[in-house]
């Protein structure tokens, strides 16, 4: 009797080891069961004192594409991407693009589409912000340049930002006067949210966005992505590096008269509010390995709801969130227009000379590291 126990238990075992690859398998596909009329890849914070981060952001887009992703219709990069030195934001730039046509071959460079993060200073070639026109969703496009980190100097830093928030008020009443309810995607680097660097200044200013933002979740589908919170443990109460907010959940932002710990309101939240996926370092937290895990986000575009991820470089995703619209799809908004009016990639001229001379050597760097180094 005990040696028929024992023989059953060895059977099962053996049975749970030869399944394990058909169980992982299935975990990880189980992000692309559904099929998405559009799949965004989203990502920031690229620095770090070499080219790791580019070769992490193309292995996780590797696991990706192994689970099931076709090539994205966007890759959405909320800014630093200078490695450790301020200068260095084109190559970082010639680098993300360099990895994403690394892992699917032939994707045009210019499906990265990227703002400017504080660490971006003095590169005049990322897109101006305001919205443009991406077939299936709009997006409105902030760089740091307009929305700036440092906002504790008083009247210029908010004026800039009444200023732009005049004008995302413009745009989103435009949109829903003309009955446009695609998707609309906020990419910025500067986060809205109070976290401890609010209490130095930090986006101060943010509820003049904040309010016109979520007037317009009232009738809009909104999503906001932000990057820079991947330092000083600035965003563990909201979940760290693998942070999600959905609709109706509460948020604390900044008031506009005082700095400090305690200086925020508490709102309830009109739109979906997650940060890009920190690729370069993250420091949050000390305790929770997952709150400080390096990312990538991928949005998914279903008719009537969408689903966010999060996939880390161990393989597979570590999060998912889904999230019913308010706008279901049409079916013309869920193919590629033609006749849309595509956003003007002024600057691939210049980077597309440097990147002439630099890719074959980052390609070369970029395929001996990715299979030895991570």
């Amino acid at each position: 009797m005990k040696k028929t126990v024992l023989k059953v238990i060895a059977i099962l075992l053996c049975a749970v080891i030869l399944a394990m690859p058909l169980l992982t398998a299935f975990a990880g596909n189980d992000a692309f069961a559904e099929n998405a009329y559009a799949n965004i890849v989203t990502v920031s914070d690229c620095q770090d004192w070499g080219s790791l981060a580019f070769v992490r952001f193309a292995k996780i887009l590797n696991y990706m594409k192994n689970d099931g992703l076709p090539e994205p219709d966007s890759v959405l990069a909320g800014g630093d991407f200078s490695r450790a030195m301020y200068n260095y934001a084109t190559l970082g730039i010639i680098e993300l693009r360099e990895a994403y046509c690394s892992v699917y071959t032939g994707a045009n460079p210019d499906d990265v589409i990227c703002c400017q993060g504080n660490h971006d200073l003095h590169v005049a070639n990322f897109p101006p912000s305001g919205m443009y026109d991406m077939s299936t969703y709009n997006l409105w496009l902030i760089n740091e340049d307009d929305f700036p980190w440092e906002q504790y100097d008083g009247s210029s830093k908010e004026a800039q930002v009444k200023a732009l928030a005049a004008k995302m008020e413009e745009t989103f009443d435009l949109l829903i006067r003309a009955g446009d309810m695609r998707p609309v995607i906020v990419l910025t680097h500067v986060p809205l949210h109070h976290s401890p660097r609010s209490s130095y200044g930090d986006n101060m200013y943010s509820s003049y966005l904040f309010n016109v933002i979520n007037k317009a979740a009232e009738t809009l589908d909104i999503i906001f992505l932000f990057g820079h919170n991947h330092s000083g443990k600035s965003d563990d109460y909201i979940g760290g590096s693998i942070n999600y907010m959905a609709p109706g959940d509460t948020i604390r932002i900044p008031i506009t008269t005082q700095r400090g710990a305690e200086c925020y309101t508490v709102e309830t939240l009109n739109f979906t509010y997650t940060n890009c996926g920190y690729i370069g370092y993250c420091n949050n937290s000390e305790n929770d390995t997952s709150t400080k895990a390096l990312a990538l986000g991928l949005i998914r575009f279903l008719p009537d709801r969408f689903i966010f991820l999060k996939y880390t470089e161990k393989g597979g995703f570590l999060r998912k969130d889904v999230v019913e619209r308010k706008n279901t799809a049409k079916e013309n908004e869920m193919v590629v227009r033609t006749e849309a009016k595509r956003m003007d990639h002024h600057n691939s001229a210049f980077w597309n000379t440097e990147l002439a001379v630099l890719g074959p050597i980052i390609r070369f760097f970029l395929s001996m590291f990715t299979a030895f180094v991570l």
